[in-house]
């Protein structure tokens, strides 16, 4: 790494690996997930207006809340592919320090707290830690800054969050991207709590940090801002020296019987003159009621304490616009009075808040008040915010809050439910939970690989050996069993059909009948378990085979960047773990007839996590423990659709677990009145601790009820 000073305009930062290129937009689009209304206060008709119009989500989505689920990278390029270039006014983001250490979110399950393992798409959004070192996140870094300012608008800020870790390396890539001219400040911020382990050393190679930096950077060298407010702090009124030493001759006259030799007043004549007049004359005033005997018995600085409460009171009688010049005894030069303010000016040091804050359990939570201060003073109402490391979503509770638009996005699946937990509870307005189109397929591609490439790397990180016949399945043997494994295409949800295809493959391949076939999916289709046991027993044969449906982690995405040819998987054995799929089992329908409508009751009756991912073993006992008396209490969040049309899942009602010291329990059904006339679909979604989810359907048939 070095750093070469250009001559024409900044200093630029390079290194062995730094892209040579800028990123290419490419054609990727979004996809819906879940179009979020908070139910705390939404009534019905609220609801019913929102999704009366044809399309909705199609037609307004640009003018939605948006929060994304992937890849950073790749969201971005979709929003440039969207329109979005020159849209966004501020940019708040809060990336990895490269600290080299992991972070871990913790839950309450029950009465035990306990620090979860992160499943394989966590180990990745919490994970600080860069093989390649500092080349490796700058190489991550360099390519995003340059499409955040593509997105911003011209009069756009962006805010860079980060300590002392690597804040001086980003700083020279800012200074590249952004230009040296539109660097504006640095902002120095509080962590908050502070470490006392340190006092148990006598010697220590270092002192604790107790700042973080935020790098302030505009598009443009034009942009301006109203001064910085502090809404924390006020500013009292008090009296400061009218002479500066800045020497303009211009500025030098007689005042009150002074003409200074060097230097200048502050204001110009014709105000100084004003000034001076206003304070003779409320002296004058106050000298006529100062003539009792109670105010010749004060002392000096008793009887300046009352004058300046009266000079308040009486600049407050005269419409607060009153300028006051004096000359005071034993002072060389004369005094000008400084109105008092509700809020005062703010300069790049912002040790009055905190960075962090632990209410979320979210270990690197950001503090309300910090994002307050960001998005109030440097961003307008109505403005569109964005942050592409979203974390546990602090920016846009502000944002909401606020009255901005904005934009969210985190790899994390813990970060996404962290986010939407707080915006429901926060009873934000509607928003939009979405992914990648072909997301899964653009994630391969940005590691240069094929489809086909892929799904046998996936078969060897698993522990199968590849087919030669059929490219997507392989075999593994445990022991004295042999299983048969297939591997789901990208971007295809498994179907039970295509299972019960491949079962009835397994049970003549080979010359022989596999005991187990292991299904390896990037998503499964809804009611997946139902529909399979149902065309088990419809089927017409008797099926031999076991059938084990495992979820593919994201983290196969971080080996497949290291992986040149399939024979550099065999040293990842063991470091990938393919968890087995979540199985969700609702409550049948209750139905009751009320004088116009009927009340519909749907829940959950069982919801099943078969590989809960804690190492420890005595942690591991007691949630097994706890799941068997309180089977919902590995549920996160559930959320249901009553009326689902098969392609966007819109959650109308929610229940989530609520953290601090009042836990509440999740409910396990909940009802709704709905009109006869009608067949309804009836989805509900599922979101557990670990970031498992799971979704079901029932039919409720009111079509001849009226």
């Amino acid at each position: 790494m070095e750093v070469i000073v250009r001559k024409k305009d900044s200093t630029r930062l390079v290194w062995d690996s730094k892209p040579r290129r800028a990123i290419n937009s490419k054609d990727i689009e979004f996809q819906t997930a879940e179009v979020v209304l908070s139910n705390p206060t939404r009534d019905e008709s609220t609801i019913q207006a929102f999704f009366n119009i044809s399309s909705y989500i199609q037609l307004q989505r640009n003018s939605m809340n948006r929060l994304i689920w992937g890849n950073n990278l790749l969201t971005m390029q979709a929003l440039l592919a969207s329109g979005y270039e020159g849209k966004i006014s501020l940019i708040y983001i809060d990336p990895p320090f490269w600290t080299n250490e992991n972070y871990y979110a913790k839950f309450q399950v029950g009465d035990k707290e306990i620090t979860k393992i992160p499943s394989v798409i966590e180990q990745l959004a919490y994970k600080d830690s860069w093989e390649g070192g500092i080349d490796s996140f700058l190489d991550m870094l360099y390519p995003r800054l340059q499409l955040m300012r593509r997105l911003l608008a011209n009069n756009g800020s962006i805010f860079l969050h980060l300590d002392y870790h690597i804040g001086h390396y980003t700083k020279l890539m800012m200074d590249e991207i952004f230009g040296i001219d539109n660097f504006r400040n640095e902002i120095v911020v509080k962590r908050g709590r502070k470490k006392g382990l340190m006092y148990q050393f006598e010697k220590v190679d270092r002192m604790h940090a107790s700042t973080d930096n935020i790098l302030w950077y505009t598009k443009s060298s034009d942009s301006k801002f109203k001064h910085p407010l502090s809404e924390r702090e006020s500013v009292e009124a008090k009296w400061m020296g009218f002479w500066s030493n800045v020497d303009r001759p211009t500025m030098r006259y007689e005042l009150l019987a002074i003409t200074p030799d060097r230097g200048q007043w502050k204001w110009k004549k014709e105000r100084a003159l004003r000034a001076v007049e206003n304070y003779q004359r409320f002296e004058d005033e106050f000298n006529s009621n100062a003539t009792s005997e109670a105010y010749q018995k004060l002392t000096k600085d008793e009887l300046d304490f009352m004058k300046n409460k009266s000079l308040l009171e009486y600049w407050r009688s005269n419409g607060q616009t009153l300028e006051f010049i004096r000359k005071r005894e034993g002072v060389k030069y004369p005094e000008y009075w400084i109105e008092p303010r509700e809020h005062k000016l703010i300069d790049n040091l912002w040790t009055d808040i905190e960075a962090y804050d632990y209410s979320s359990n979210y270990p690197t939570e950001k503090h309300t008040e910090l994002l307050d201060r960001i998005i109030s003073n440097f961003s307008n109402e109505g403005d569109l915010i964005a942050d592409f490391f979203g974390g546990s979503g602090t920016t846009f509770v502000i944002a909401e809050r606020k009255g901005r638009q904005w934009i969210g996005c985190d790899f994390s699946k813990i970060a996404i439910q962290i986010t939407r937990n707080r915006l429901v509870q926060n009873d934000s307005k509607p928003f939009i939970i979405e992914n990648i189109c072909n997301y899964q397929r653009q994630l391969i591609y940005l590691t240069g690989s094929r489809i086909y490439e892929v799904q046998r790397i996936i078969l060897k990180l698993y522990g199968a050996s590849p087919r030669k016949d059929y490219l997507n399945m392989g075999i593994k043997k445990i022991g004295e069993l042999i299983e048969l494994v297939y591997v789901s295409y990208p971007d295809r949800p498994v179907t039970a059909k295509k299972v019960e295809e491949i079962e009835s493959l397994a049970e003549h391949l080979d010359g022989r009948c596999y005991e187990q076939l292991v299904i390896l999916g990037w998503d499964y289709e809804y009611n997946y378990d139902e529909i399979l046991h149902k065309r088990e027993r419809a089927s017409k044969r008797q099926w031999h085979t076991k059938i084990v449906s495992k979820t593919i982690p994201s983290e196969v995405y971080e080996y497949l960047k290291k992986t040149k040819n399939i024979d550099d998987v065999d040293s990842l054995d063991g470091k990938v773990q393919f968890y087995d799929k979540p199985y969700l089992l609702l409550l049948k329908p209750e139905i009751l007839q009320m004088q116009r409508k009927y009340k519909v009751t749907v829940g959950i009756d069982r919801y099943v996590v078969f590989d809960i991912p804690i190492e420890d073993e005595e942690h591991h006992k007691e949630v097994q423990e706890l799941v068997k008396d309180k089977p919902l209490s590995l549920i996160d969040y559930w959320a249901v659709d009553w009326d689902y049309d098969g392609v966007n899942f819109k959650s109308t009602w929610q229940a989530m677990r609520r953290i601090g010291r009042n836990i509440q329990s999740i409910p396990k059904s909940t009802s709704k009145e709905l009109e006869g006339g009608k067949l309804y679909t009836i989805a509900i979604r599922v979101v557990d601790i670990f970031g498992n989810d799971a979704s079901n359907m029932v039919n409720v048939d009111l079509k001849n009820k009226n």
